[in-house]
């Protein structure tokens, strides 16, 4: 029976290299487990989280397992009922959740860089409490904790006392019998026997000490004895021991129990990190053979660049080698390749790089090419190796034969076929017709086909008929020896005449050997060689275009380093340039700026200065307004007008503004504005003073008529009286902008007057916005003032802050 193609293109070597950069059991048997599969979603989500895993060790990050332990024996007690966990396997348990968790904790925060992982981290069971009750009651030792139950805990306190109790009980009996010599003192001679404490006692001495012999000495001097004393202290240890064993069996089976109601996640969360450490173990793989994911395609198309064998790279590295790489293609026309060339030049290794390309790519593992795109096959067919068996009466010819059959039993356009050394173990003529026929029957199956041969009618088979390339592996016919290059499009030479030569045949059996080839044998040959060295120049030239090609980018790319260079010089001069006239702008800003400050805070001065002025020449004006009124006052006698008779001053409460009132010193009664409660505001014409409300004498009630002077005496003394009416509209609001406060002030200030004496509620006082002093100036004075309730600002849509509402007493 024929052995299976894996096992012929050694995909088990491939796994067994893979599964080396594993970091636990369970990932390398997962990578063990793999097999070609067909499902090319199922793949190509499989290689995407590889290519997220190869991306995550570039970024200079490891993820590996290796402190975990193989968990499929543990498990597997799981599933048995009546089956309780090891300390040790309950631990391994709790590394498995714990594990899971760091998982879990590593990519919470990975979802934009590493969705796919992330996902298939967070899809992970939250196992943490396992691990908190294990991790409780289970010490990493091994032993079980005092704190795993309260009984636990009451039993192993009650066997430290029982100790206690018992070597207390023993050293008194030593101390007794006077053996308490040495530096270690009694304790020394406290021993184990049976699991009982003990004492060694002489055995001539043995009746001396009452009690029980558990065992002598091996000269037979000293006995281990047990006092009667101590035998009940002793049997009560025994019992706690043993109760201390069952609460410890019963822990474990508690744990156990937890364990298998979880067994479910638990296997779920083993098979997760067995995938994950599989992941990482591919990306660890191709990260070391310079492997590529895949492209899988719709069609019957196959491409491979400089693909690589990773089973035969492994085995040249450790000597310094490298393994030729290949490149080829297959598909779109042209499905049956046939490779031809010297023996030992590489025409297995050949079939199998393609073969152990396309079940690494069908079984979630990268292929170690530059390039790698092909369809999904429904099976991989390989005929390669010498199959005769003595046993099963088999030769090469008829293995060959069977193998080829079962072949055609099941190959389809979707299948991929390698056959090594077609044609071979018969008669040349027959063995070339077979294989034409094959080949033939293949090509109409559309079938992906690779042979080799050493037939010159397969080599001129291929060269005739449409949808077959020949190829050759090169062979050095300078040095006599092949460089495993495969050379598609051109047929190769069998070359065995000077391979003999190289391997030291004698030179005359040679010669005659290339005497004896027929005359159409020498041109097939000369004609073969003449096409090998027409693609070798062909190969020169275009080696000789790239590199020039490659020195025209190398020099674009340096003119272009050098223009960004000079452009960024260019640039730095004008940011520096920039800079500089930044700079100086800014200092100029800060001199004008600091120009400007000292402007505004003269300014300032200035209108500091002219308030100081105005409120002097508003005083000044109010000592002058005085000392008219006190001049009228001392002439007022003269006029024959006698003065109210001294009196008492007027009580504050029959005081209220625009009343007329007698004010002592003068003779004349004055209109009361307004009074602070020590000086009082009074109006006399248009001036205006203050007296000390003491000085207020009277009040006039509002009939009575003043009596004027006489004209006469008027005239006399050069003063005339006239009614000035008011200089504000009778309205509702006055306008001050443009106004001093000093003059802002006594305008509202009579406005306001005249408008409480007309009863109305409220006035509004227009201001403006400006600098905000005259606002602010006028609300301090009408916050003073007695006839005002309550100031406030305008409504927003009918002038808000620059006019200020003042609400009048009633």
């Amino acid at each position: 029976m024929s052995r299976p193609a894996e096992e012929l293109l050694e995909f088990d070597r491939l796994k067994e290299i893979v599964s080396r950069s594993t970091t636990c059991v369970s990932g390398r048997r997962a990578i063990e487990a793999l097999t070609p599969q067909q499902n090319v979603a199922g793949l190509e989500s499989e290689f995407e989280l590889v290519r997220e895993a190869i991306a995550y060790l570039r970024g200079g990050f490891e993820l590996g397992f290796g402190s975990l332990a193989d968990p499929e024996t543990w498990l597997a007690r799981l599933a048995v009922p009546a089956s309780v966990l090891l300390p040790t396997e309950l631990l391994d348990a709790a590394l498995l959740a714990e594990t899971v968790d760091g998982v879990r904790q590593i990519f919470r925060s990975e979802h934009v860089r590493y969705p796919r992982l992330a996902e298939r981290a967070a899809a992970l069971a939250d196992l943490r409490h396992i691990s908190v009750a294990i991790r409780r009651a289970v010490m990493p030792s091994g032993e079980i904790s005092d704190d795993a139950s309260p009984q636990l805990k009451r039993i192993r306190a009650s066997i430290v006392q029982s100790r206690g109790t018992i070597h207390r009980s023993l050293e008194g009996i030593l101390r007794a019998r006077g053996e308490t010599s040495g530096e270690s003192g009694a304790d020394a001679y406290v021993t184990l026997r049976n699991d009982r404490f003990v004492i060694p006692v002489r055995a001539s001495d043995r009746r001396a000490v009452p009690g029980v012999v558990h065992a002598a000495s091996a000269t037979g001097q000293t006995v281990f004895v047990e006092p009667l004393e101590t035998i009940d202290l002793n049997n009560r240890l025994v019992q706690l021991g043993e109760e201390e064993a069952v609460e410890i069996a019963r822990i474990l089976e508690e744990l156990t129990a937890r364990l298998r109601a979880e067994r479910g996640p638990l296997e779920a969360a083993s098979a997760s990190i067995a995938h994950f450490d599989s992941l990482f173990a591919r990306a660890r793989f191709a990260r070391e053979f310079d492997c590529v994911i895949p492209e899988f395609t719709a069609g019957n198309s196959l491409r491979l660049e400089g693909a690589r064998n990773p089973v035969l790279e492994a085995t040249l590295r450790p000597q310094g080698r490298k393994a030729v790489p290949l490149s080829l293609a297959l598909g779109n026309g042209e499905t049956v390749m046939v490779v031809s060339g010297p023996n030992t030049g590489g025409k297995t290794v050949s079939l199998k790089t393609v073969g152990l390309a396309a079940l690494s790519a069908q079984s979630g593992i990268p292929v170690a090419a530059e390039i790698a795109q092909m369809p999904i096959f429904d099976r991989v067919l390989a005929d390669i190796g010498d199959e005769q068996s003595i046993a099963a009466d088999l030769s090469t010819f008829s293995a060959h034969m069977l193998n080829l059959k079962s072949m055609l039993d099941v190959a389809t356009e979707h299948s991929l076929i390698l056959v090594d050394e077609m044609g071979t173990g018969t008669a040349p003529e027959e063995g070339a017709a077979l294989s034409v026929a094959l080949l033939e029957e293949f090509r109409a199956r559309r079938a992906l086909t690779i042979a080799t041969t050493h037939h010159d009618r397969l080599k001129a088979y291929a060269s005739t008929t449409p949808g077959i390339v020949n190829a050759a592996m090169e062979f050095d016919e300078e040095n006599l020896r092949p460089t495993y290059r495969l050379l598609v499009g051109v047929p190769g030479t069998s070359s065995g005449i000077e391979i003999a030569r190289r391997l030291g045949l004698p030179a005359r059996v040679v010669d005659h050997a290339h005497a004896s080839l027929s005359p159409e044998s020498r041109e097939a040959r000369d004609l073969i060689a003449y096409l090998h060295r027409s693609r070798g120049e062909m190969e020169e030239v275009k080696r000789q275009a790239r590199e020039e090609l490659a020195q025209l980018e190398a020099d674009r790319r340096a003119l272009q380093t050098e223009w960004v260079e000079r452009q960024k010089k260019r640039i730095a001069e004008l940011e520096k340039s920039f800079r500089e006239t930044q700079k100086r702008l800014q200092d100029e800003v800060a001199r004008l700026t600091e120009e400007i400050k000292d402007r505004v805070l003269r300014a300032q001065v200035e209108k500091q200065s002219g308030r100081r002025l105005g409120k002097l020449s508003s005083e000044a004006v109010a000592e002058a307004d005085a000392a008219v009124v006190e001049t009228l006052a001392a002439s007022q006698p003269d006029l024959g007008v006698t003065p109210p008779a001294p009196g008492k001053p007027v009580a504050l409460e029959t005081l209220s503004a625009g009343l007329r009132v007698q004010v002592k010193g003068f003779r004349q009664p004055m209109i009361f504005r307004r009074h602070d409660g020590r000086m009082a505001e009074v109006e006399a014409g248009a001036l205006r003073m203050k007296v000390p409300l003491a000085d207020i004498m009277g009040v006039e009630a509002e009939s009575k008529t003043e009596k004027p002077a006489s004209a006469e005496a008027a005239r006399l003394r050069g003063i005339t009286v006239h009614a000035k009416p008011s200089s504000e509209p009778s309205a509702e609001e006055i306008n001050v902008i443009g106004c001093r406060l000093e003059e802002a002030t006594r305008r509202v200030e009579k406005f306001i007057d005249e408008a409480a004496l007309a009863g109305k509620p409220s006035v509004r006082i227009i201001h403006g916005h400006g600098m905000g002093a005259l606002r602010r100036g006028l609300a301090e004075a009408l916050s003073a003032n007695p006839l005002v309730e309550k100031i406030h600002a305008e409504a927003e849509d009918r002038g808000g802050a620059a006019i200020t509402i003042a609400e009048l007493k009633s």
